[in-house]
């Protein structure tokens, strides 16, 4: 068992049902697995392992480095690089098997001088701002493409801004801007894909098999897709389940302060319990005085200022409250249960991929399954 106190528990049967579920919502349309940002913090070489246990072909990641990572640990599926390639590290695509996103005539130009053959993804910026390049250069870029005899052009991809909001009309007209520069080819010269986790749940015509090839999916597999407040849809669980354990409980006087610049005072004698878990682990500093966490099935609020590796909680009166709570018990500081990765968001003023992105190294991963003896393994 770790030794650390705060651990993040990935439920690894909640990954294959929400596998399951996003894939009845986007019959033959082919799964991108995103596995970026060490698989959104809950591990990307295991996440990825159990992808392809599932038949999920396809991997995402946001950087050569993670690439390189995967391939290193044994990952056998293709890989994309979403980031356009660098001069320095064009190398690596043709070492280590990895896929290349062309966004622009710069991209394309190290694509074309490297002088190996490679996978290559066309990226058309319909609104987003970030990576692509609009109709009429995207063309040339592909014809370029389409002449080399190294180069092969595996899809043409947009992305979206704002299909997270249902129904929001920016998302219609990026679609319609897609749409129209695919007839204006004279048809698709290539796999196509322009949704993400929140189109397959907001835009059913997102993954409609007759125009479109795969669905690049990301949040949904951890179960922390957030639209308009259905969190999340149905069907999907949270994977990722963050505890930690009381460390030390005092009884304090009314009026003693708590924590860092002292923004906090008990109102009246109550118990203050230290929890092992700070931001060094991930837990954002904006839940200072802010927030709860679970503790014997019930909710204390965390008191005083966020420290690197500590926060306290309000225990209440050994009368009234936490009587029963004691040093060495398991403290939840968000799962399915409240404190949700949701609830740790709102009170942080941001979403949920950040708290679970932000889990740091030194908390270990603990993978279960069905047969938890079997599959427990901890990174």
């Amino acid at each position: 068992m770790p030794t650390a106190s705060t651990t993040a528990t990935i439920h690894l049967e909640r990954l294959r049902s929400n596998v399951a579920t996003i894939r009845a919502r986007m019959p033959g349309v082919e799964m991108l697995g995103v596995v970026k940002a060490d698989g959104y913090g809950h591990g990307s070489v295991a996440i990825s392992l159990e992808l392809e246990k599932m038949n999920v072909g396809l991997l995402g990641v946001a950087t050569v480095s993670e690439g390189v990572l995967l391939r290193n640990a044994g990952i056998t599926s293709r890989i994309i690089v979403f980031a356009p390639p660098l001069s320095d590290r064009i190398g690596f695509y043709d070492s280590y098997d990895l896929e290349l996103v062309i966004d622009s005539e710069e991209s394309l130009g190290l694509a074309l001088d490297a002088g190996f053959s490679a996978q290559c993804h066309l990226k058309i910026d319909t609104g987003m701002g970030r990576l692509g390049e609009y109709e009429k250069k995207a063309t040339d870029i592909l014809r370029r493409i389409e002449r080399d005899q190294l180069l092969s052009l595996s899809s043409v991809w947009t992305h979206f801004a704002r299909a997270d909001e249902a129904g929001d009309a920016f998302t219609d007209v990026q679609l319609d801007r897609f749409n129209d520069f695919i007839k204006a080819l004279g048809g698709a010269p290539a796999p196509l894909h322009v949704a993400a986790s929140a189109a397959v749940f907001t835009r059913p015509e997102t993954v409609d098999p007759s125009t479109f090839s795969m669905a690049r999916v990301g949040i949904a597999l951890y179960g922390l897709l957030d639209i308009e407040n259905e969190r999340p849809p149905s069907g999907l669980t949270p994977v990722m389940e963050l505890t930690s354990r009381i460390v030390a409980i005092k009884q304090v006087p009314a009026g003693t302060p708590i924590s860092y610049g002292a923004r906090w005072r008990a109102e009246k004698e109550t118990r203050i319990a230290t929890i092992s878990a700070g931001y060094a682990d991930g837990l954002p500093r904006a839940l200072s005085n802010r927030g709860s966490v679970r503790i014997a099935g019930k909710l204390y609020p965390i008191v005083g200022t966020v420290c690197m590796d500590m926060i306290m909680v309000d225990l209440g009166s050994q009368e009234n409250s936490g009587r029963d709570v004691r040093i060495g018990d398991e403290v939840s500081l968000f799962g399915t249960e409240t404190p949700t990765c949701f609830d740790v968001a709102d009170h942080a003023s941001t979403i949920t991929y950040v708290p679970v992105c932000a889990v740091s190294s030194r908390v270990p991963r603990i993978y279960v399954g069905p047969k938890a003896d079997e599959e427990q393994m901890l990174s």
